[in-house]
């Protein structure tokens, strides 16, 4: 496992030219990528600042609208392909993104449907080329209780539609937050069949003052910050599977805004270390 970050996670709008040199500066070992404006830069260039800040590219979030209409969905898919030939240039094998749980309009097994069409050629595109498709299930007691129709919104539906998609490189975004409050627990890891099915894992706290059912998605604190969630059980887990890739954090902290970036990325590395493992 290394350390990654993503400059949105922590509240900061900064691109891979701007952050690269205080992210290494700080100790993180890969970024993530924007693509859509990260590869505004020439690969040449990036490739020469991933090697001067000894950095890896980390990977990249989907940029895709798959979520909505047809017409968004097919407009996204037809530039997909230059990205991910300039994300294989740059040495990033992993994409990620979020499933919303639940729908207005459409039933669980409609969605599921139209997940799996939808994400299929997705896969297919990046197994192509080298990458692994992370998918994010979103566990908060908040957003589980909204919407007409629930959708995923734990590992067990993840991993069912991970296996419907039937590629090899279809997986996993773990985020410690969800994994909690979806209930999920150290012994779950052992339904994950291998640790490349995991593309990338989120570290993050819960505020210490608010009942579980009660928690709401976006208000979190940093790695470690409360002791709310369970995260040495998290890292072991991860580590039983042989996990490798990149960890980052996803606080949602406001605080950080108030800040530096500079000072942001100091104040965030140092609960990273706090939690991290052995």
């Amino acid at each position: 496992m290394y350390k990654a970050l993503a400059p949105g996670c922590i509240g900061f709008n900064k691109s891979f030219k701007e952050a690269a040199g205080p992210m290494a500066k700080h100790g993180y070992e890969g970024f993530w990528f924007s693509i859509e404006s990260d590869s505004q830069i020439d690969v040449s260039e990036t490739r020469e600042l991933l090697a001067q800040n000894n950095l890896c590219a980390a990977g990249f979030s989907l940029p895709v609208e798959f979520r909505k209409d047809d017409a968004s969905y097919l407009r996204d898919m037809e530039k997909l392909p230059a990205y991910v030939r300039y994300a294989e240039a740059i040495g990033a094998d992993r994409c990620a993104t979020w499933i919303m749980p639940f729908s207005e309009v459409h039933t669980y097994e409609e969605n599921f449907i139209i997940h799996k069409s939808r994400l299929k050629p997705i896969a297919e595109l990046f197994n192509d080329h080298g990458i692994l498709l992370g998918l994010e299930f979103v566990g908060s007691p908040n957003l589980r209780k909204m919407g007409k129709y629930r959708f995923i919104n734990d590992l067990a539906g993840m991993l069912d539609l991970c296996h419907a998609i039937r590629t090899d490189n279809c997986g996993l975004l773990l985020d410690l937050w969800h994994w909690d409050m979806a209930g999920q627990t150290r012994e779950d890891f052992s339904k994950i069949d291998k640790p490349d099915r995991i593309a990338l894992v989120h570290i993050n706290d819960a505020p210490a003052d608010v009942k579980h059912e009660d928690q709401v998605d976006g208000v979190r604190t940093l790695p470690g910050e409360t002791g709310v969630l369970k995260t040495e059980e998290f890292f072991n887990g991860l580590k039983s599977l042989g996990y490798k890739g990149p960890v980052m954090p996803e606080p949602f902290e406001k605080r950080l805004q108030s800040m530096t970036f500079d000072e942001a990325l100091e104040t965030v590395m140092t609960s990273i270390n706090k939690v991290w493992p052995e």
